[in-house]
């Protein structure tokens, strides 16, 4: 073991190497290091200094191996540079001290992106299921791109129609259906998002739900016209608007 007086001096020289100044104290351990690289790797991150809070959260883990939450702050940070793949890599080191549902969720984003489909509707629902309501208040974008995120992927699996002779359409289209419409509960003005459900009602052979989609679209989009259109089509086929839930 080290020393206290190595200890200090390999405090002091890192701090003065990177140009720290701590205010309010001293540091004594390199675990209170650790702590405060992790508040330094958080900050550079929302700042948007990427590279610089990649450092600080690999460092912290250096200078003390159980700061497992270094490796969050470091899947955050990889997420954000693209390198999704560390990402997961961090948050798994993560979830191994704390089975934490939000960095469940950003695993199952970056499975995702990775177009790992199973694994990502897993973590996703692992996520998304066990939250707490603090926390979904908390993080609102993030539920939402949660619930839009496992809508897309039910609705791009494969063989999604299903013909049997019970049911003509397999669960996807209505498991697709289901998260679209949390998702615009949180966030109604996305227009993209709401085509994507009037999909999914079209397919299932709602065609009441999906007019109501499209005539809920065409209020948010500059550009009516594929909207004013389908509309009118649907009109002319006998369809008449009816609430879908959101």
């Amino acid at each position: 073991m080290e020393d206290n007086q190595n200890i200090q001096d390999k405090i002091k020289s890192f701090l003065e190497e990177n140009r720290i100044n701590v205010k309010g104290g001293t540091i004594t351990s390199e675990k209170q290091l650790s702590l405060v690289l992790n508040d330094l790797a958080m900050g550079d991150f929302k700042k948007g200094k990427l590279d610089k809070a990649l450092y600080f959260t690999e460092k912290a883990a250096e200078f003390n191996k159980e700061n497992y939450y270094s490796y969050f702050i470091k899947g955050l940070v990889c997420r954000k540079l693209g390198k999704n793949e560390d990402a997961i890599e961090a948050f798994n080191v993560y979830c191994k001290d704390s089975d934490d549902s939000l960095t469940h969720i950003y695993m199952g984003l970056s499975y995702a992106e990775l177009g790992n489909i199973e694994n990502a509707l897993d973590h996703l629902r692992k996520g998304e299921k066990n939250i707490s309501k603090n926390e979904k208040e908390d993080h609102k974008l993030l539920i939402c791109a949660t619930y839009e995120c496992i809508g897309n992927i039910y609705l791009s699996k494969e063989n999604i129609v299903e013909f049997n002779e019970r049911d003509k359409y397999s669960m996807n289209y209505k498991s697709a259906v289901r998260y679209y419409k949390m998702a615009l509960k949180i966030n109604r003005k996305n227009p993209d998002l709401i085509n994507r459900l009037a999909a999914c009602y079209y397919h299932l052979e709602d065609l009441n739900k999906a007019l109501y989609c499209y005539e809920q679209a065409a209020k948010i989009v500059e550009d009516k016209s594929m909207y004013v259109e389908a509309i009118k089509e649907m009109h002319e086929a006998g369809a008449k608007s009816e609430p879908a839930g959101f």
